[in-house]
């Protein structure tokens, strides 16, 4: 595993449980949020505007960080986020890499029409249609073969 993976994919596609699934093993990876990160900053406005901007500001932030030869030493970083603008990731850089969380098209609609509602700060009520905006951006960087590993797995 590459010392900073970022943890992609559509709305409800399964990334946090994901995570803390790959969190069980040894050595566990430190595992972080994007959009918790961003939490203070939204409640209770709930801006809509200005938020690709931050999450490609924090991504560079991150970066800035768990890729300074400095930290060598850390234990690696899994970002975990949904709803970010491909240029925001791409270009990658030497022990970076891209984990794309990406059901099959009927199971992630399954997943995403079933879901509960979650009420997590910051967060806002997401349609089908702009969630299915997300899966065909995430398929259109596959197809374009950007630098991404997918992964596959059992949606809970």
């Amino acid at each position: 595993m590459k010392q900073l993976s970022w943890l992609v994919g559509p709305p409800a596609a399964g990334k946090t449980t994901w995570a803390l699934d790959f969190q069980a093993l040894s050595p566990a990876p430190r595992v972080l949020e994007l959009a918790q990160m961003l939490h203070p900053l939204v409640d209770p406005a709930k801006p809509r505007q200005g938020m690709m901007q931050a999450k490609a500001l924090l991504i560079q932030a991150i970066r800035r960080v768990e890729l300074d030869p400095a930290n060598d030493g850390l234990p690696p970083l899994v970002v975990i986020m949904a709803m970010v603008e491909e240029k925001a990731l791409f270009p990658l850089s030497e022990g970076e890499e891209v984990l794309l969380l990406l059901p099959p098209k009927d199971v992630w609609e399954r997943q995403f029409l079933g879901r509960l509602p979650h009420h997590e700060p910051g967060s806002r009520p997401m349609g089908l249609e702009e969630a299915l905006r997300w899966y065909e951006e995430h398929v259109r960087w596959k197809a374009l073969g950007l630098p991404v590993t997918l992964l596959t797995g059992a949606l809970r």
